[in-house]
C-alpha cells in the first residue's frame, strides 16, 4: 500500500472498524488553572460500586431476631447445597469435623460451617418488626461472615445499610402489586438483567442516553469549562449508563495492577498490527496528523480527534504515574486459603489515583463507576458469592482506609448497586431474579453504624401457619425505597441543588420522602 493509494477515506474506514474509546479531552498541561470548576472550592467524589448480576442481599444484611432467623433457615437451609448461613457465635468448623448447627461434616464445599456465625451488628436506631406490641425487644442484625472489614466499619460509624431499595415508579403495595387497578404503577420488565441495570443508572429501562451519575456531574460542569466536561466523569467497566451525561463524557480508565491509565486509541503504537504493508501505519500517521490534500473536512475532524485522544491519554497516564497511591494488600481466597488476585481492588486503585490527580485535572466534584460482576448465582451460591463478597470487603477496605490516609476519607462516598435482590428461597443450590434488596454506603461523610429504609418482614406467605408477608410476593421483596430516593439523597450531600435533583430524579414528588438522612449535610 502506497501514500497514494491510502486516501482519507480509507483511513476513516479503518478506524472506524477499529473503534475510538478515548474522550475528546485537552491536554493537561493546560489545566492548572481549572482547578476552581463551577465555582466549588471544596472537593468531593462519589463512587458508584455496582454488583452486576443481581446480588443475594440476602445473605448480605440478615434480621438475627429469633423469629426472622428462623423464618431464613426454613427457606434456606435446604436443598442439594443449602445457601443458609450460620447463625450468629456459630464458631468456626475445621474441615473434616461436624459443626454443632447442622450435624454435618465440614467439607471443601461446606464453607458456611467453615467460617462460622454470621457478624452481629447493633443498629443505632432500633427496628421493630411490623405490628410489634409496644415493649417489645428491638429486631437483632448482622452481616456476612465474609465481610469483616465491613463489620467493622459499620461499627466505627462508616458503613450505613439501606434497606428493601429497587426500582419504582410511586409508592406500591403487595396488594396493589398483586392485583393492580387503574392509576397503579408497576415497573416493567422486573427480572430482566439488562432492563434492570438501566433502571438502576439511568431510571430508564429503554436505552437512555444520560445516566444519573453523569446528570449530577452536569450540573458541576454547565460552564463548559473543558476540564470539567472531560475528567468530571470516569469509568473503569466500558460502556455503561450511570457515568454518562449531557455535557460530561464518560472518561475511560484502563485498570491493572499496577493502577489506572487512559483508554486510548492504539494505532500510532502498534507497528504492523492492522496491515503487514511496511508503508501503512506511517501513511496512516499522515493522514490522521492532516497532510492529506484531498480536503475532506469530517476526515480531518475526526483525525484531529483521535490525535487529540492520544495526546491526552497519554498526559492524563502520566499524570496518574505522578500520583502514587499504595497497592492494596494481598487478597486471600476464602475457599482456598491461597493468595489471589483482586480486580475490584485494582479499579478502586485507579479510582483512588484519579482522586489524589484531581488538583491537576481540573474538577472538584468528580464521578466514577466501578464493577464486579458474577453475583447471576442460580447454581453454586455459596461458593461464588461468598468469593466475591469477600472481594467486595477487601476492596472497599482497601479504598476507604487509602483515602482516609490522603485526607479524602469524608470528601469520598462508595455505595453498591445491583440488578435487584434475589429470591428468598432456595432453588437447590443457588436464587432467581427477585426485587427490593439492601445496599451499603461507606465513607466519613455517612451517617454510619445504623440501617436506613424500613426492613421488611422476611420469610414467604404459608397458608399452613396462616403466615402472610405483607413484604414480599411470591418469592420477591417489594421495594420500600426507590432508587430515585437512593440516589438523590446521595446527590444532595454532592451538591446538586433541589431544583437540578428535581430534574434528573423527575419521580421524586411521588416518594413521601426526598433525603433518606445517612449522608451528613
Amino acid at each position: 500500500m502506497t501514500r497514494e493509494t491510502l486516501s482519507r477515506r480509507n483511513a476513516l474506514k479503518a478506524l472506524a472498524a477499529l473503534g475510538t474509546a478515548g474522550p475528546l479531552v485537552l491536554n493537561l498541561s493546560s489545566l492548572g488553572a481549572a482547578a476552581a470548576t463551577a465555582g466549588q472550592t471544596d472537593y468531593k467524589a462519589i463512587v458508584c460500586l455496582f454488583l452486576v448480576g443481581g446480588n443475594d442481599s440476602n445473605n448480605l444484611l440478615l434480621p438475627t431476631d429469633d423469629i426472622s432467623w428462623k423464618r431464613y433457615w426454613t427457606a434456606r437451609f435446604r436443598g442439594a447445597s443449602p445457601i443458609a448461613l450460620m447463625p450468629p457465635g456459630t464458631p468456626a468448623t475445621a474441615i473434616g469435623s461436624t459443626n454443632a448447627v447442622t450435624s454435618r461434616k465440614v467439607t471443601a464445599t461446606n464453607f458456611p460451617e467453615y467460617w462460622g456465625g454470621v457478624l452481629p451488628i447493633v443498629p443505632k436506631t432500633p427496628q421493630f418488626a411490623a405490628g410489634a406490641a409496644p415493649g417489645a425487644a428491638a429486631r437483632t442484625f448482622a452481616l456476612h461472615p465474609l465481610m469483616p472489614n465491613m463489620h467493622k466499619a459499620f461499627s466505627a460509624g462508616r458503613l450505613a445499610a439501606l434497606a428493601n431499595v429497587g426500582s419504582l415508579l410511586a409508592p406500591l403495595t403487595k396488594a396493589q402489586y398483586q392485583k393492580p387497578t387503574t392509576g397503579v404503577q408497576i415497573p416493567p420488565r422486573l427480572y430482566s438483567h439488562s432492563d434492570q441495570q438501566q433502571a438502576w443508572q439511568t431510571g430508564q429501562v429503554d436505552y437512555a442516553a444520560l445516566g444519573w451519575g453523569g446528570q449530577m456531574g452536569d450540573v458541576f460542569a454547565a460552564s463548559g469549562n473543558a476540564a470539567a466536561v472531560n475528567f468530571t466523569s470516569f469509568t473503569t467497566a466500558g460502556l455503561t449508563g450511570f457515568p454518562v451525561g449531557g455535557t460530561v463524557k464518560a472518561y475511560r480508565i484502563s485498570v491493572g495492577s499496577a493502577g489506572g491509565g487512559a483508554v486510548t486509541i492504539d494505532l500510532l503504537q502498534r507497528t504492523g498490527s492492522y496491515n503487514n504493508s511496511p508503508t501503512f501505519l506511517a501513511a496512516m500517521r499522515e493522514t490522521l496528523l492532516g497532510n492529506d490534500a484531498d480536503g475532506n473536512a469530517l476526515g480531518q475532524t475526526y483525525a484531529d480527534a483521535v490525535v487529540t485522544s492520544n495526546t491526552t491519554a497519554s498526559a492524563f497516564s502520566a499524570t496518574l504515574a505522578g500520583s502514587p497511591v499504595t497497592a492494596p494488600t494481598a487478597f486471600v481466597n476464602p475457599l482456598t486459603g491461597n493468595t489471589a488476585g483482586n480486580p475490584l481492588a485494582d479499579q478502586l486503585r485507579a479510582v483512588a489515583q484519579t482522586i489524589v490527580a484531581h488538583g491537576a485535572l481540573g474538577p472538584n466534584r468528580q464521578v466514577f463507576f466501578v464493577q464486579i460482576g458474577s453475583f447471576d448465582t442460580h447454581d453454586g451460591q455459596n461458593d461464588r458469592q461468598s468469593l466475591l463478597l469477600a472481594q467486595v470487603d477487601h476492596a472497599l477496605n482497601y479504598f476507604d482506609t487509602e483515602m482516609t490516609a490522603r485526607g479524602y476519607g469524608a470528601a469520598v462516598t462508595t455505595f453498591t448497586a445491583s440488578d435487584f435482590n434475589r429470591t428468598y428461597t432456595t432453588n437447590g443450590d443457588g436464587t432467581d431474579h427477585a426485587w427490593g434488596g439492601h445496599h451499603l454506603i461507606l465513607g466519613g461523610a455517612v451517617k454510619g453504624g445504623d440501617i436506613y429504609g424500613t426492613f421488611p418482614t422476611v420469610g414467604v406467605d404459608d397458608a399452613a401457619s396462616g403466615f402472610n408477608n405483607p413484604d414480599m410476593a411470591g418469592n420477591a421483596l417489594i421495594p420500600t425505597t426507590s432508587v430515585d430516593q437512593y440516589l438523590a439523597t446521595i446527590g444532595r450531600w454532592f451538591g446538586v441543588s433541589s431544583t437540578d435533583l428535581a430534574r434528573i430524579f423527575p419521580r421524586l414528588p411521588a416518594f413521601k420522602t426526598a433525603d433518606l438522612g445517612f449522608m451528613s449535610t
